[in-house]
Parts: structure tokens; C-alpha cells; sequence
């Protein structure tokens, strides 16, 4: 199993959010599979936040230009989106980004693509917030498209165009990885067949896994029950529709109870608990930095972090 990062909370203001390119330059030189960065272009006044983002929608780097610089000084981390908030996205766009990105970095990207949960963000940027479900299963249909084919077209309801040409294509074939949150547990229960399968049928439907966050020490445990019973639902739904329940890849992202602005050391994820996801046969455990303020302090925080977990 790879271990890899998240990115870390954003500092206490007015300190502006560590370089991704310093961060990643030193995960690399410790060993770190990878390192993934989140998205919120965006803050907007009066919106209420949402579990560590209690404050609102937090201050956080462009992602693609954080993934670009990172890309542009490390050669062997797999860089990833947690997640890239994809009805904010006009999908052609992105689908040149990424694959631009992923051809340049030598195949390392990692898509991971979600709804957003922000009403005012999600509609400032152009997405429709009451169908970003059904609009970013189209975005993503689009991108693969693009992705794939020499000449590609679309007519959808969200996004139409003629047959047109992209280049370069991602180094991946036939994409890039592309992981769906699944369903939001705010209850701490258990997924459910007949509550989730929406949710997990996105998944098996039109992406290539899946990417859930456990937030919280007594969450990241429970966590190891809800990967187990998320892919038992996933294998009945691929089995209902025809697809290899082994072409769906799961990257787990732990969490400690970090909010953004705070500066102590948490409790991180214990090496025991990480051996457990192991054993259920997890692909990649990325755990969250905890906050940052400077290149000498990502240094130190990196490597005790290296030190406790690899």
C-alpha cells in the first residue's frame, strides 16, 4: 500500500499557504508516494463552513498551478486533486489541463473529482449547484472523450460542442485515474445499499474509484468498517452491471480534527490503523499535513510525520 499526503490546513491569516512546489520537493526527498491538493477558488462572505472548514470556505492556493509547480520541481511523486470541484469547471478546459499535466509530469496525476458542498462558490463559478450530481457526470463523460479519442464531439445537457481535436494526451492510458468521493456518513453509520447506491453507482457507472475522507480519530477508525462495507456494495453493483469490481481503486484520506488556522501538533493517524487499511487491501492512505507556515517549518513537520508513519 502507498502512503502519501494531503495538503496541509491553511495557516492563520494573513500568512499566505505554504508553495505546494516546497512542500512537495520535501515530501519527495522523504520517501512520500504522493501529495494531493484540494480545491476552493473562492471565499465567500457569510457562507457557513462546513467540519474543519467551520469558518467558511477556506484560503487555499489554485490547485492546478499548485500541481503544475509541483510537477515542475519533483520527478517521482504522484500528484492528485482532493478533489477538484468539477461543476466550477468548464470540462474541455479541464480535460487540457489535466491532460497537459499529466503528459508533462511523466503520468503522475491522480484525478480526484467531487460536487462541492458550497451553494454560493459552486453558482459565483458557474456550476449549478442543484444538478452538480448530473453535472459533472457529464463533465467527466466529455473529458474521457477527449481524452481519448483522435476527434471527439458531444451533445449534452449541460455542454455541447462539434468535433474538435485535443492535444496532448494524457501519458496514462486511457486517462488518468479519476476517484468519486461516494456518499457524505455525517451520521458515523454505515453506507447502506438502499440509502447509497446512488451514490456508489456513480462510482461503478463512470469513474475508476474511489476517494473517502475520514475526518476525526474515532471517524478515521470507523473508517476501516465503512471501506469494507462500500465495497461490498460497489461488487453488487458491478456484478448487476457487467464491470470488474477490480478496476476500482480506493484512496483513503485521514484526517485528524485540524481545523484551518490551527497550529498545534495533532494526534496522527497511528501506523497499527494504517496497516489495518493495508489489510483490506487499500491502495493509498494519504494523510493530512497539519498546518504550515514557512519552508523550515514544512521541513520539520514533514519529517516527524515521515518519521511516525513511514
Amino acid at each position: 500500500m502507498h502512503i502519501g499526503l494531503s495538503r496541509p490546513p491553511t495557516p492563520p491569516p494573513p500568512l499566505p499557504d505554504v508553495d505546494a512546489a516546497v512542500v512537495a520537493r520535501i515530501a519527495e526527498e522523504l520517501g512520500f508516494e504522493s501529495i494531493f491538493y484540494g480545491e476552493h477558488p473562492i471565499t465567500p462572505v457569510g457562507d457557513p463552513g462546513q467540519s474543519v472548514h467551520s469558518h467558511g470556505v477556506p484560503f487555499f492556493q489554485d490547485t492546478l498551478v499548485a500541481l503544475a509547480r509541483i510537477s515542475a520541481v519533483t520527478s517521482r511523486i504522484r500528484i492528485g486533486s482532493g478533489i477538484f470541484l468539477v461543476p466550477q469547471h468548464h470540462p474541455v478546459m479541464l480535460a487540457k489541463q489535466l491532460s497537459s499535466l499529466d503528459f508533462y509530469s511523466g503520468g503522475r496525476l491522480i484525478i480526484g473529482a467531487g460536487f462541492g458542498w458550497s451553494r454560493v462558490e459552486c453558482e459565483a463559478m458557474g456550476g449549478n449547484f442543484d444538478r452538480r450530481f448530473g453535472q459533472t457526470r457529464e463533465a467527466i463523460a466529455v473529458m474521457k472523450r477527449l481524452w481519448s479519442q483522435d476527434v471527439a464531439e458531444y451533445a449534452g445537457e449541460f455542454y455541447s460542442f462539434p468535433p474538435v481535436m485535443m492535444a496532448p494526451k494524457p501519458l496514462q492510458k486511457p486517462w488518468p485515474p479519476v476517484l468519486l468521493p461516494g456518499p457524505m456518513l455525517h451520521d458515523g453509520g454505515l453506507p447502506d445499499r438502499d440509502r447509497h447506491a446512488k451514490a456508489f453507482g456513480r462510482i461503478v457507472d463512470y469513474a475508476d474509484g474511489w476517494i473517502p475522507g475520514f475526518v476525526g480519530t474515532a471517524s478515521m477508525e470507523g473508517g476501516l468498517a465503512v471501506i469494507a462495507s462500500g465495497r461490498a456494495i460497489m461488487a453488487e453493483l458491478c456484478a448487476e452491471k457487467g464491470r470488474d469490481p477490480a478496476e476500482l481503486q480506493t484512496t483513503v484520506l485521514l484526517r485528524t480534527e485540524v481545523h484551518d488556522g490551527d497550529t498545534a501538533w495533532p494526534e496522527l493517524a497511528s501506523r497499527d490503523l494504517i496497516r489495518r487499511y493495508e489489510d483490506l487491501a487499500v491502495e493509498r492512505v494519504i494523510v493530512t499535513i497539519p498546518t504550515v507556515t514557512s519552508e523550515d517549518h514544512a521541513r520539520e513537520v514533514l519529517e516527524r510525520m515521515a518519521g511516525h508513519l513511514l
